[in-house]
Order: C-alpha cells, then sequence, then structure tokens
C-alpha cells in the first residue's frame, strides 16, 4: 500500500510545504521537453510554479482531498496557467496514461511513501514505461545525515493564516530501526482569536532508504544514474547531506 493519503488538512498542506525544491525542478522541466509528469502532485505546489513558467504538467494523486485543493488553487490563475496543468486521480505505482514524457518528478520525498519493495519495484516499473526513450527522472529522499536520531520524536510548528486565525502542527513519529518504516502521526489545531476551533488527524508511513539502496534500485529498474546532490543547490553529495536529490536517465 502507499503509505498516505492526504485527508481533510489537505487544506493546510501548503503552509508547511518546502519551497526550495520548485526552482530545481522548474530547471530540469525547461531542460527537458517542457512537458512534465509530476508523481505526487498534491497542491500543485511544484506544478503550478512550471505552468507559469511555460512547462505542460500532467500531475497524478491518490488524494482526492489534495486534487480538490489542487483544482481551487488553479481556478485563480490565468487561463493560459489553467491549460497546463491536467490533474488525475491515480496510484503512482500503477498507472497506464496512453502517452510518453521527457521528464517525470517526484517531489517531497514521495518515494518514501512506496514503503514495500513490491510497492518500489512497481513505481520504477510504471515511470519507466511511461519515460521517453533518453528520457529524465528526478526526484529526492531525505537522510539522516549520519546522525543518530532517537526513534521517536515530537514537534510542533506554527503557521499563521491571518492575523486572527493559526494552524498549529504536531508531529509525532516513530522509526521501525528494523524495517528502517517511519509512522507518522499528524494533529492539524486550527485556532482563531485564540480559541480552538477546528482538529484533524492524519496517518502515514515513509520508508528511510540510503543513496545506495536507491541506486541500486534504479539500476535494476533499468534507469542509469545521472547525477546524485546532497541538496537543492545541487551542492555534492556527502554522508551529512540531509537530502539524496537523484537525476537518472532511461537509456
Amino acid at each position: 500500500m502507499i503509505g498516505v493519503n492526504y485527508g481533510p488538512a489537505s487544506k493546510y498542506y501548503d503552509l508547511f510545504g518546502s519551497k526550495d525544491d520548485i526552482d530545481f525542478y522548474k530547471e530540469l522541466a525547461l531542460e527537458h521537453g517542457k512537458n512534465a509528469l509530476e508523481l505526487g502532485v498534491g497542491t500543485v505546489r511544484v506544478a503550478i510554479e512550471l505552468a507559469k513558467a511555460g512547462v505542460t504538467v500532467l500531475g497524478i494523486d491518490n488524494s482526492r482531498y489534495m486534487l480538490n485543493v489542487a483544482k481551487a488553487k488553479l481556478k485563480k490563475e490565468s487561463e493560459l496557467v489553467r491549460s497546463r496543468v491536467r490533474l488525475k486521480l491515480g496510484d503512482i505505482r500503477s498507472f497506464q496514461l496512453g502517452e510518453s514524457f521527457p521528464f517525470v518528478y517526484l517531489p517531497s520525498s514521495t518515494f518514501e511513501h512506496c514503503v514495500t519493495t513490491e510497492d518500489q519495484r512497481k513505481c520504477f516499473l510504471s515511470i519507466y514505461n511511461v519515460l521517453e526513450k533518453n528520457g529524465v527522472l528526478a526526484f529526492d529522499i531525505s537522510q539522516d545525515g549520519n546522525e543518530k536520531k532517537p526513534e521517536s520524536s515530537w514537534w510542533i510548528d506554527r503557521k499563521e493564516i491571518n492575523p486572527h486565525e493559526e494552524v498549529v502542527r504536531t508531529i509525532f513519529s516513530k522509526r521501525n530501526p528494523k524495517t528502517r518504516v517511519v509512522s507518522v502521526n499528524l494533529f492539524f489545531d486550527v485556532y482563531r482569536n485564540g480559541r480552538l476551533t477546528e482538529r484533524y488527524y492524519e496517518y502515514g508511513e515513509a520508508k528511510l532508504f540510503s543513496k545506495e539502496e536507491i541506486e541500486k534500485m534504479s539500476m535494476k529498474a533499468g534507469f542509469k544514474i545521472h547525477k546524485v546532490y546532497g541538496d537543492f543547490a545541487k551542492s555534492i553529495y556527502h554522508n551529512k547531506s540531509q537530502k539524496a536529490i537523484f537525476i537518472a536517465i532511461k537509456p
């Protein structure tokens, strides 16, 4: 199974989403045909910026909630930008589109939600089948920076929507040291004028991978690893990197 399916709290995803990856994926999309497939498109956080730059994007996601947020965001954009983004409810492990792409990308550590070996195999196979010859695949995963971290942890983020409203996100994560699967419990509390008015709970799982595991998996699926970066500024990957960002080619 896919390790997460975002629900009603999807409307608050963008408050806590990263923005440092947009230029990285945009540059690759512009270099490789201006026609891209995004797996795990979510709220079109990345796709909408690519569309503004002239890239046509088909986005797939397994969450109707996320796609509803994405559609609402697109309605606020120009007709030209809207025409460049198509959305499809689907499973990143098994999709058949009847078309191919020169560029496929998975931002926000999406591949980590392929928890089982079979999930991972199917996802790579589906990407391989839809990617054009000499097409490019790009995706990122998290890394622990070679640090010993506790098996469980809590942390809290707070974001203000307006002067009278804020969202507090509380996360409890627990890592299985044998399987390296992390269970993630997310609580979203909405406060208006200091009073709790809404609460949402969501659960997900993610698999932690080493750089070497991903390289082996990619090559077994038929890809050739082109580059591996340690961050979106294209720094060389090293054992203390917090990210591993892969660019692979279908020969």
